[in-house]
């Protein structure tokens, strides 16, 4: 069945899998009804959250709304009822809401017995909006407003190329043993694959290995580089690993693979793998061995240079390995929106049914998860993060072999032992900040690189949770710092004990400042100015005890001494 969408997506397969994207959603139900075959009256609301759907997907790479299932939990309605004779009603309904016209593609999908109704949102080469002058675009799973600014860049984009998905006028272009061990794989990373198909047509077909142009079935550039003959992979002199191992002693040994994609990524990888250097730590009680590089980060970005790299340019993946760090320089810029500072959140895949066999076969991680492993991995092992550079011509990734921070190796074996799961990517960014600055503000930690701002609050709690990091001080003012249980050296020790000193003259000087214009503070009163709990009270009577004994305060003299109150002294 030929595909509207830019991306020419598998068509419903893993569906629920995947959830919410920049190219599905999904919907329970209309209104609340159990069919969408009712008036216009009672659905007019509907339409227009529709109308803008449907733009949202056309003004970015089309795509799928899926009616009768329910997101977070996957679940079926087994009260959605297709009711077609409604349903192109509510096609032309949809039609007089966008400028111009968006027509949508109706599909039913059965499953379990349940009939759904899936809309296919063509791709269109121009800026849609609906009538109410509403222009949107799909962004990870919602809509937002096109920014005026953004216009002329959407445009560009939508006349853009996706190179994954040209064809080629070739005859006899398909190997049959390399399908067989593309089924194979795929075969082997999930037994029951949706993409395993008995006709080669349909194969084909579902991974977007070939597609149909004027009536003609033709090879796509992701269908040779996975599944052509060595005459066909001609096409793609440039789709080449070229690898370097530079030794100390000023010599070196290259390495060259081309042509299939999973050939060139098993030889490479096979080759990386085999360099692994390893040494073993002792950090208290634990015992930890720390390679080079790990098998994870050499195959997560090995894979990313494969899968993201520019296919159009005449020119080869290069990877160079130093005795202190590895360099991968992949073909072509970021795509659009990605950038040094931001790849390790948000995605936009440049060559998306390349990036879907390799995770099909288990090559790749979901989509915006393979930057985490490395991230977490990396850190967890007190590495440094990758250091991504981009040149006049391509994207280069520098990773450090050498451990710079014993002490993040030794929070994150911590972490490990107390919640028997290793530290989330927020978690070791953040832990990574306190070993290397002492201290931080939740606006330094904010403006780490990397960052998930959004996930700080809840990441620091969980640390705080698990006693690996404390707060000190309150208010905007509050640090948060290594818990004082985690300080086992003398210079950790002096240096929690410089911290907390430093806190406790913050805190006095507030005290202080607040006497300039009130007569009088009591316990209460300072915790309230400190923003420190209920439970901080003993701590507040031995710090204003302390400060009278300096001098700064004199203490009145109460009934009760919990209601104490003190004053500045008198000179």
């Amino acid at each position: 069945m030929k595909k509207a969408t830019k991306l020419s997506m598998p068509w419903f397969y893993e569906l629920l899998e995947r959830g919410e994207c920049d190219i599905m959603d999904f919907k329970l139900q209309l209104e609340e009804k159990e069919t969408f075959g009712k008036s216009l009256k009672n659905y007019s609301d509907s339409y227009d959250e529709l109308a803008r759907d449907a733009v949202a997907f056309a003004n970015n790479k089309g795509g799928f709304l899926f009616i009768g299932i329910e997101d977070k939990s996957k679940t079926l309605n087994d009260k959605f009822v297709y009711d077609e004779p409604r349903l192109f009603k509510l096609i032309k309904q949809i039609q007089d809401r966008t400028r111009p016209s968006i027509t949508l593609v109706p599909h039913k999908l059965t499953v379990n017995g349940i009939d759904l109704l899936v809309l296919e949102i063509p791709f269109t080469p121009f800026l849609c909006s609906t009538t109410k002058g509403e222009y949107l675009i799909r962004s990870n799973d919602g809509n937002r407003a096109i920014q005026p600014n953004e216009m002329a860049t959407i445009l560009s984009e939508k006349g853009s190329i996706v190179y994954d998905q040209k064809t080629w006028n070739l005859k006899n272009w398909q190997d049959k043993a390399r399908v067989a061990n593309l089924q194979n794989l795929i075969r082997l990373a999930r037994p029951d694959s949706p993409y395993l198909k008995d006709n080669i047509d349909d194969f084909n077909d579902v991974l977007s290995l070939a597609k149909e142009e004027d009536d003609t079935i033709l090879p796509t550039t992701t269908g040779i580089l996975f599944t052509g003959t060595d005459k066909a992979l001609r096409e793609f002199p440039y789709a080449m690993i070229k690898y370097i191992r530079y030794f100390d002693n000023g010599t070196y040994r290259p390495y060259e693979w081309s042509g299939n994609l999973i050939e060139v990524a098993d030889a490479c990888f096979t080759q990386l793998k085999a360099e692994i250097q390893q040494v073993e730590m002792n950090f208290g009680l634990f015992h930890e061995v720390i390679e080079d590089y790990s098998e994870i980060t050499l195959r997560e970005v090995l894979i990313n240079a494969l899968a993201h790299r520019d296919y159009s340019r005449q020119q080869i993946i290069e990877i160079r390995k130093y005795s202190d760090y590895i360099e991968f320089e992949s073909p072509g810029h970021f795509p659009e929106g990605i950038t040094t500072t931001n790849f390790l959140w948000k995605t936009n895949p440049r060559n998306p049914d390349i990036i879907d066999i390799f995770r099909a076969i288990k090559y790749a991680e979901k989509a915006g998860s393979g930057w985490d492993k490395v991230f977490t991995e990396l850190l967890s092992k007190g590495k440094a993060v990758p250091v991504a550079e981009e040149s006049d011509t391509s994207v280069i990734f520098r990773i450090e072999a050498g451990v710079v921070s014993e002490k993040l190796i030794e929070l994150s074996l911590h972490y490990q032992q107390l919640s028997n799961k290793q530290p989330a990517v927020e978690q070791l960014l953040i832990l990574n900040e306190l070993v290397r600055n002492k201290s931080c503000t939740i606006k330094q930690l904010e403006r780490v690189p990397y960052i998930n701002v959004r996930q700080i609050h809840k990441a620091l709690q969980m640390l705080i949770d698990l006693e690996i990091v404390e707060a000190t001080g309150s208010g905007s003012g509050t640090k948060y710092i290594i818990h004082k249980k985690h300080n086992v050296s003398i210079k950790d020790k002096v240096q929690y004990s410089q911290l907390k000193k430093q806190e406790k003259a913050r805190q006095k000087e507030a005290i202080l400042r607040y006497l300039d214009s009130c007569e009088t503070i009591n316990n209460a009163e300072a915790r309230t100015l400190l923003v420190l709990p209920e439970k901080d009270r003993p701590y507040i009577s031995r710090l204003l005890t302390s400060m009278v004994k300096e001098g700064l305060l004199e203490k009145e003299s109460l009934i009760s001494s919990s209601n104490s109150r003190y004053r500045r002294k008198k000179e």
